[in-house]
């Protein structure tokens, strides 16, 4: 009870009232709305009926018309024809026949037979569209004569083929079994009377057709004429679509429930597959008769179809001589009948509907001192939702919970801004905690993580002031977009955090978790000691000339000394190692040494699997205590395996090849190696830290106003010519922001003294190289210029850069074309 008192208490009178004044118009205008749509649905049936009624007359015109047509066309022809025309030839029967089929599409052939069993028929190529085709007839066609005579297997069809003006175009002879005087119409016919067919299906044309036929007085001769009843179904279709909509189906069918005629074409239904009114409609045609010989019956008929679309039927009464008894039937779809009424409601509910909208404002009126206050502090929330809390204002009322309620949002206002300031402050700080710890982890990259982001807020700071030129549009929307931007660059390489402190630190090729040219150095310590024995053994033990041995032993020494050196300077690494040093490396590995110790003692448990595994699949030799090896070589053991598959999600878009094997730690592969230090293995573990970023950034919720840090942070490694990494984006692809840490990263690379595989470069090197880099389409050249002209490029070096590094840098030749 005490809920619905408080449920109740909630309520303003306006508000009722207001509510009561709503439904009692709508019921109103319901019962009215009602009211006019039945009117209007009685309305329409009255109209159809009479449509009904015009629609019968002219029908009955038409049959009429046609019926005499046909009857005058007989009568004239068994009077003119006064002598057996048996011998007459087939130009002469057939040029008197065409007079009386030229003009008349309706009448599809004349024909005459006699007792003798000789037939001749013209057929009016033009009576209907599938003539020509079912007849084999030609274009050019335009009577076909059909002459059948002989007897037995003599008998013969022989068909000619004229054109308009009787020129013969082609003919056709078949054997015939066809017998004029076993046809009802010839055994019927009278000489003072028209014997009349009912309706039935021609077999040439499969449409539906009537024959009439008389007896030549004088002769044993039978006239015949065939008409189409498709003349009536085109009448019918003119005259329904004239008189009611278009979307009517009409049938014209006799006493028997057979269709004459109808308004059906091929797309609404076969009409050759429903001869009979009752298989298309689903009703007893006897039904619909009685309906229509009945003047009281009540219509229409509603029929529902298999398909479950509701039909309404209207039905009547036409008489002929011909046809007897005939009757016309119209059905239409039930929200087509009444679809005016249907139209005439809806108007009549958009009426009351804008009437009602009409009368809101009275109802706004009488509600405004609660509503206005309300919406005012939907507003307030609103700024708060955008976190503009020092624009939200108090919103004084004098309904005192209004009241209270502005007071809370100040205070809720206030106390959320200072909460947010404090997340924004920790983020920050733990984000540049994370930058720290990437430098930190590595002594050779120490300061990239922090010199990246002030580099690129000097380009972006700089571009924001220029007052001309390409960037002279160039903002960042508000503090959000900047501080989306600074974040972006501090965690542009957070993916480094997953990468191996050996290949961040990789100072030379050999280098491992430590530098394994102390490895080879103690190998070529050994084969000195071989050469030193070699001597003595010469000397003391062969008695060989001392001399000679002496210059050996010397000699040996010298060579080892050298190829260390240049194993050693090898090891370094450079900007490009030739393919002639490459294979001086590999002769110089080749050299043989003994070892005589066992090289599974001492092994990790790791070593140990993986020697096993390898073993397993034959891919080492059995051990043996005493072995000849080589003083480079690239073991077996030295192929690092991926202990897992990298597969990218395609959402991340990334397109970047991936190497066999997780690491190859062969001496000669490594040594080789014709640029830098790092292997194909090496690099792809450098470059996997971009999917690294990726993956933690796109996992962590930023807030819709750094929803691009992300996407800004994964970015500086791509070129502007698509080849770079990971996602090969392309110039049209990398906003102006992308594009600056790109400039960024790579003059702070360039620049850096604390990378293990090269020596700092001056910034005149720096910028000469970058401008290389912007020709072979890796940075955006445009954006390099204004890096030089707008002087970033100084201001950087002076607050980051030791002195030494500054020289003088002429940038105009950079700024020509």
């Amino acid at each position: 009870m005490t809920t619905q008192k408080r449920i109740f208490k909630r309520f303003s009178i306006r508000i009722l009232v207001a509510n009561m004044f709503l439904l009692a118009i709508v019921i109103t205008a319901g019962i009215a709305i009602s009211l006019q749509y039945n009117a209007s649905k009685r309305m329409a049936v009255d109209h159809m009926l009479s449509s009904m009624n015009l629609l019968s007359d002219h029908m009955s015109d038409s049959v009429y018309s046609l019926d005499s047509d046909a009857k005058q066309t007989v009568n004239l022809l068994a009077e003119l024809i006064n002598s057996d025309l048996s011998n007459t030839s087939i130009e002469r029967k057939s040029s008197l026949f065409a007079q009386f089929l030229q003009k008349r599409p309706q009448l599809y052939s004349l024909y005459i037979g006699d007792k003798q069993e000789n037939f001749f028929q013209l057929i009016n190529l033009d009576s209907a569209k599938d003539t020509r085709q079912r007849m084999g007839a030609q274009a050019d066609d335009r009577w076909a004569a059909v002459d059948i005579s002989g007897s037995g297997e003599q008998r013969l069809r022989i068909t000619y083929y004229y054109s308009s003006t009787f020129r013969l175009n082609h003919q056709q002879t078949e054997k015939s079994s066809f017998s004029p005087t076993e046809r009802p119409w010839f055994a019927a016919s009278e000489q003072n009377n028209i014997y009349t067919t009912q309706p039935y299906l021609f077999q040439h044309l499969q449409v539906s057709g009537q024959t009439y036929a008389k007896r030549i007085r004088n002769t044993d001769q039978v006239i015949g004429l065939d008409i189409l009843l498709s003349s009536l179904s085109d009448q019918l279709t003119l005259s329904s679509s004239k008189l009611i909509n278009g979307q009517e189906q009409a049938f014209l069918f006799n006493k028997n429930g057979k269709i004459i005629a109808s308004n059906l074409t091929n797309s609404d239904s076969d009409a050759s597959s429903h001869q009979y009114l009752q298989d298309y409609l689903g009703i007893e045609s006897k039904k619909l008769i009685d309906i229509a010989n009945n003047p009281n019956a009540k219509q229409p008929t509603l029929i529902e179809k298999e398909e479950s679309r509701r039909y309404y039927a209207f039905i009547t009464a036409i008489g002929s001589d011909i046809l007897n008894q005939q009757y016309i039937t119209v059905t239409l779809p039930k929200d087509v009948l009444f679809q005016q009424a249907t139209k005439e409601a809806l108007h009549s509910t958009l009426l009351n509907a804008l009437v009602m909208i009409i009368l809101l404002p009275i109802i706004w009126l009488f509600s405004a001192p609660i509503v206005r206050p309300i919406r005012q502090l939907q507003l307030e929330t609103e700024k708060i939702k955008q976190r503009q809390f020092d624009d939200v204002v108090f919103t004084d009322s004098h309904i005192k919970e209004i009241w209270q309620l502005s007071n809370s949002f100040i205070s809720m206002s206030q106390d959320i801004k200072q909460h947010e300031a404090n997340q924004k402050e920790f983020m920050e700080a733990l984000i540049r905690l994370i930058a720290t710890a990437i430098d930190d982890k590595s002594a050779h990259t120490g300061g990239h993580c922090y010199r990246v982001p002030e580099l690129g807020l000097m380009i972006s700071e700089a571009l924001e002031k220029a007052e001309d030129g390409p960037y002279k549009s160039f903002q960042f929307a508000n503090d959000n977009e900047r501080l989306e931007f600074r974040i972006a660059a501090w965690l542009h390489d957070c993916g480094k955090i997953t990468m191996p402190e050996h290949i961040m630190d990789k100072g030379s090729k050999l280098e491992c978790i430590y530098n394994r040219i102390h490895e080879i150095r103690m190998r070529f310590e050994v084969l000195w000691r071989d050469a030193e024995i070699d001597y003595l053994r010469a000397v003391y033990i062969e008695k060989q000339n001392p001399t000679v041995a002496l210059t050996t032993w010397q000699e040996n020494q010298t060579r080892l000394q050298e190829e260390f050196a240049f194993v050693a300077k090898a090891n370094v690494g450079s900007e490009f190692m030739s393919e002639q040093d490459r294979e001086r490396i590999k002769a110089i590995g080749a050299q043989e040494w003994t070892r005589n110790f066992n090289n599974r003692l001492g092994l990790s448990p790791a070593e140990e699997m993986m020697l096993a595994k390898q073993e397993q699949d034959n891919k080492l030799d059995s051990d043996q205590p005493t072995t000849i090896e080589t003083l480079l070589s690239d073991k077996p053991e030295h192929i690092i395996p991926r202990h897992k598959n990298i597969k990218f999600d395609a959402s991340l878009g990334i397109k970047m090849t991936i190497p066999e094997h997780q690491y190859n730690q062969g001496e000669i592969y490594n040594l080789t190696i014709k640029r830098g230090t790092l292997t194909e293995e090496d690099r792809f573990k450098i470059n996997e830290h971009m999917i690294s970023t990726i993956t933690m950034l796109d996992s962590l919720p930023f807030p819709p106003e750094l929803s691009r840090v992300p996407r800004y942070a994964s970015t500086h490694h791509e070129r502007m010519d698509g080849q770079g990494y990971p996602r090969k984006l392309n110039a049209e692809q990398l906003s102006i922001p992308d594009r600056i840490l790109m400039i960024a990263d790579v003059f702070e690379a360039l620049t850096a003294a604390d990378r293990p595989y090269k020596k700092a470069k001056p910034i005149s090197v720096a910028i000469d190289i970058m401008f290389n880099m912007c020709k072979e389409g890796h940075l955006d050249l445009q954006l390099f210029r204004f890096f030089l002209t707008s002087g970033t490029y100084l201001k950087y070096a002076e607050k980051f850069l030791p002195k030494e590094q500054i020289d003088t840098v002429n940038i105009q030749p950079y700024l020509e074309e």
